[in-house]
């Protein structure tokens, strides 16, 4: 053990002794040499550190340059500093014309030995002044000798730049070309990569637009729909690399970088969406975790976050790779029918990884073996690139062509259903045939026989609607004969007393010419004063039944239907004494107490005073023969029972409300809901045409936008109960 420790001591001093002293370059590689390895460096700004004669003995030691700017604490906390390397070529480069192709993040000032070269962007700890830039182009250089010489930069990059830890860019890239070597290969291999980025964007886009598509078509397949999503996400990835090698504001970059990440991270969690989809599984707290892995690895990484053991994003990836496994096997388990697909994708994933893993180890050998380490580990990456877009792109496209051929298995099971519905409908034409025959034969008979019965029922129709009209007259005759018997006892009081006075006063004026023949002058005055209060109440009634005529003649005039402003608590009180009065003028032995509590705050009204006159009255009758065919049934059992009939007028808030009730035997609940039903009726045949409440409920309801409830209990009787709101016009 003692002996393999000194040999690997002695391998790593040798490996260190070997890169410190690293030959000339002798040649340049097709695709350049690298110079990012192998720097001093140091914060802080002085002229004299351009100089080749400067010590940077105490200088730190860099092994790369291309590395994020979060390396270098020191640096960025500075916001300037300087990077030295010595560099010599042999005799075949000396004095030729070279270049130095520049990547960076931030502003730089290149020197050899001491004299400036070029500038990309300005250089200051100024955020005002410091204009910093992300891509420079190829920069000339010459080297006059084979001697050793020193190219140093300036750097700054202040903290007022934009920018995020995990996703900037490398600090500086410098590489360097033989022109006569290179030629237009920089060009042509810019333009076949834009051309290769290209491809692989339009082939996502494509792939995605025929998901949507087959979303479209079939709105089941929820599983089109997340690989559409899936497929333009990393369409939209490859899309922002593409841009990054055209832009060249650092805070553009960024949000580019950011971008593509955040697509690329979603890109690979809807993939698992997607098989979970496919297969029909539950999302459970196994894909949650993916998800909050993934939140975990974005945040850690476009912040730069030190994690344990560097797990920013490997939990993530891993997670993702073994729930895949795990789904398609419990998929496989249950005997899915597309669990054969995730399994077959898997077998072409291990074959990648395989190939994965080997191209890692194999460039992992070369990296630390060659001088252009940085070249071998571009391609390296090319490589990995190229695996890492297979590996990717199996999971998806396996779907895809799964559903495609679920897509061509179902047309072809449709044409061959097609096909034998044809061939059904060519062996049962001739059926068909002798059968249009029949049916036709029928249908002239049926025809014939609907004809008749048409006609027939039109006949019914017809006498059913002239059933229905003089019903409808009857029931106005009806509310119109009793309505003239009650107005008819009502002026007959009046008259009475009119006719029975005028007797008196006839009587009176006989004997007051008695007396003034026997000239009792006393008497005569005695009389006359009986003579004169005969004629006032002559004058009362005559008024009283004069008033009586002028409000009918007044309602007869309102039968235009229109409305107008009316008084209900007048209207309640007129209908109520004429309906009691109709009801007594029918029936001599009839009596009843009528009540009429009525709000003096009730206010006049928009309605159409006939009809509404018609409803009361309607209301008032059937209460008054209730209260009666209750009297009736009480002075049989002698209950000492008391018929009343109420109406009630009171003000709500935009209506106005009135409640007709009665004592009488009310209405059994069963038939309740029928009550306003045409041609439904308590009353005995011939007693009634059940239109009156049926009529009366429409022209509240419909008429004047009201409404109209019933309220009964059996033995105590009935409330109806009308609203109706308050119109201003």
């Amino acid at each position: 053990m003692k002996h393999l420790a000194k040999i690997l001591l002695f391998v790593l001093i040798s490996y260190q002794a070997w890169s410190q002293n690293r030959p000339p370059i002798k040649n340049i590689a097709s695709d350049g040499t690298s110079l990012s390895k192998f720097w001093k460096w140091k914060e802080g700004d002085q002229a004299a550190w351009a100089a080749p004669s400067f010590n940077d003995s105490t200088w730190r030691d860099s092994t790369v340059l291309y590395k994020n700017i979060s390396h270098f604490p020191e640096l960025r906390e500075a916001q300037i500093g300087w990077f030295r390397k010595s560099i010599r070529v042999d005799s075949s480069l000396a004095k030729k014309n070279l270049f130095l192709s520049i990547e960076q993040t931030g502003a730089s000032e290149i020197y050899l030995d001491g004299k400036l070269l070029h500038k990309i962007g300005v250089v200051s700890t100024n955020p005002a002044v410091e204009k910093t830039k992300i891509l420079a182009e190829l920069l000339p250089i010459t080297l006059p000798d084979t001697l050793q010489h020193v190219l140093a930069i300036r750097y700054s990059f202040t903290k007022s730049n934009f920018y995020f830890p995990g996703t900037s860019q490398e600090l500086f890239k410098i590489k360097l070309y033989d022109i006569n070597r290179w030629g237009g290969s920089f060009y042509r291999d810019n333009l076949e990569m834009s051309r290769a980025l290209a491809f692989c964007i339009g082939i996502f886009f494509i792939f995605s637009l025929l998901h949507f598509l087959f979303y479209s078509t079939n709105r089941q397949q929820k599983v089109s729909l997340s690989l559409g999503f899936t497929l333009l996400l990393f369409g939209i990835s490859f899309f922002a690399d593409f841009l990054d090698d055209h832009i060249t504001s650092i805070s553009t970059h960024e949000i580019n970088e950011l971008i593509t990440l955040i697509t690329l991270y979603l890109g690979l969690l809807l993939i698992n969406v997607s098989l979970y989809l496919y297969l029909d599984q539950p999302f459970k707290y196994f894909f949650y975790l993916q998800v909050g892995l993934m939140v975990l690895a974005l945040i850690s990484t476009i912040f730069n976050i030190a994690l344990p053991f560097r797990l920013q994003s490997w939990p993530f990836f891993i997670l993702l790779f073994v729930d895949f496994i795990r789904v398609s096997i419990l998929a496989d388990r249950r005997h899915h029918p597309n669990a054969k697909v995730p399994i077959n994708t898997l077998m072409a994933m291990a074959v990648c990884l395989v190939v994965f893993f080997t191209v890692s180890i194999l460039f992992g050998i070369l990296a630390y073996n060659f001088d252009s380490s940085e070249s071998t580990g571009e391609y390296f990456l090319v490589i990995l690139g190229i695996f890492a877009l297979i590996f990717v792109l199996s999971i998806p496209v396996g779907l895809s062509l799964s559903l495609v051929k679920e897509y061509t298995r179902t047309h072809r099971s449709l044409l061959k259903k097609i096909t034998e519905i044809e061939t059904l409908s060519a062996k049962n034409l001739a059926q068909e045939q002798e059968k249009q025959h029949l049916l036709s034969t029928q249908n002239e008979v049926l025809e014939k026989q609907v004809a008749t019965r048409t006609s027939e029922l039109k006949k019914s129709l017809q006498s059913l609607k002239a059933t229905q009209a003089q019903l409808v007259q009857s029931e106005k005759l009806a509310s119109l004969g009793e309505l003239t018997a009650g107005i008819a006892h009502e002026i007959q009081n009046p008259l009475n007393f009119v006719n029975n006075f005028s007797e008196v006063s006839t009587e009176l004026i006989d004997e007051m010419k008695e007396e003034l023949e026997r000239g009792d002058t006393e008497e005569v005055k005695a009389i006359a004063d009986d003579l004169q209060q005969n004629l006032q109440k002559i004058t009362y009634h005559g008024k009283r039944a004069s008033s009586i005529v002028k409000g009918m003649l007044e309602h007869s005039r309102s039968g235009t239907g229109e409305r107008q402003l009316t008084d209900l608590n007048a209207l309640c009180d007129e209908y109520l004494r004429l309906s009691y009065h109709g009801m007594r003028a029918k029936d001599k032995s009839f009596n009843a107490d009528f009540q009429a509590n009525l709000d003096p705050s009730l206010p006049t009204v928009n309605v159409v005073p006939q009809d509404l006159g018609r409803v009361l009255l309607n209301l008032f009758n059937n209460a008054f023969y209730a209260v009666n065919q209750q009297n009736l049934q009480s002075s049989k059992n002698f209950t000492g029972f008391v018929p009343t009939v109420s109406v009630q007028t009171k003000h709500l808030v935009n209506a106005v409300e009135i409640r007709v009730s009665d004592n009488g035997g009310g209405i059994p609940s069963d038939i309740l809901p029928k009550i306003f039903h045409p041609f439904f009726t308590t009353k005995p045949t011939g007693e009634g045409t059940g239109l009156g409440l049926s009529l009366s409920y429409d022209i509240i309801t419909k008429g004047h936008g009201g409404a109209m409830q019933v309220e009964s209990e059996a033995g105590k009787g009935t409330t109806f109960t009308i609203k109706i709101p308050i119109l201003t016009n």
